[in-house]
């Protein structure tokens, strides 16, 4: 049953358009990046309670990388592209279901969790790469996005981040994902002249 479920949580996500969820206007996505090394989504996991914990640097190209998806208040299904330069990776999920798998730079995923999972934080998988440059979370190849699904059954509503940042490896800055969301000119520019 929790697998038909999460089955068709997945294929919501895949087809609907509807936005307006329970994460609408507050989500954010970033890369969190660490050096490779031996783990599993039971050990040696980050703990990311808030942006301040997400660390977008790392001087080696050897690395791990995580896709955190925070200031959320609740999420079933969760699906994205990931893209850098360098070479194949190795991706474990960390969901109860899993359609698709990071292998290549744009390649997608789809995670669904049977049962409601509350936030602020998702990190719904790793991936293990040799990367010289930028790490990025980008819309899937097949579903656009990056797609978050909450818990409204049976028809969960959809929501994007409203900020994206990437990680940067092998000398190459990664974004602040603490940094405050930009306000886009011709928005502040209507703001202000209604107070002139």
């Amino acid at each position: 049953m929790r697998t038909i479920l999460a089955i068709g949580l997945v294929s919501l996500l895949v087809s609907t358009s509807a936005f307006g969820g329970a994460n609408s206007g507050v989500a954010k996505v970033a890369v969190h990046v660490v050096d490779h090394s031996s783990r599993s989504c039971s050990k040696n996991m980050p703990t990311i309670t808030s942006c301040e914990d997400i660390i977008t640097t790392n001087a080696g190209y050897n690395v791990d990388f995580f896709p955190v998806f925070f200031d959320l208040v609740e999420y079933q299904g969760i699906e994205y592209g990931v893209t850098w330069n360098g070479s194949s990776c190795t991706f474990t999920s960390c969901s109860d279901l899993t359609i698709g798998d990071i292998v290549n730079a744009g390649d997608g995923v789809s995670h669904a969790w049977s049962e409601c999972q509350s936030g602020p934080v998702a990190i719904p998988g790793f991936g293990w790469i040799y990367s010289y440059g930028s790490i990025c979370i980008v819309p899937h190849p097949a579903a656009g996005g990056p797609n978050i699904g909450d818990c409204a059954a049976p028809d969960p509503q959809i929501d994007q981040p409203v900020a994206n940042y990437c990680a940067g490896t092998n000398g190459l800055q990664g974004d602040d994902p603490c940094a405050p969301i930009a306000t886009e000119a011709t928005t502040w520019g209507s703001i202000k002249s209604m107070f002139r």
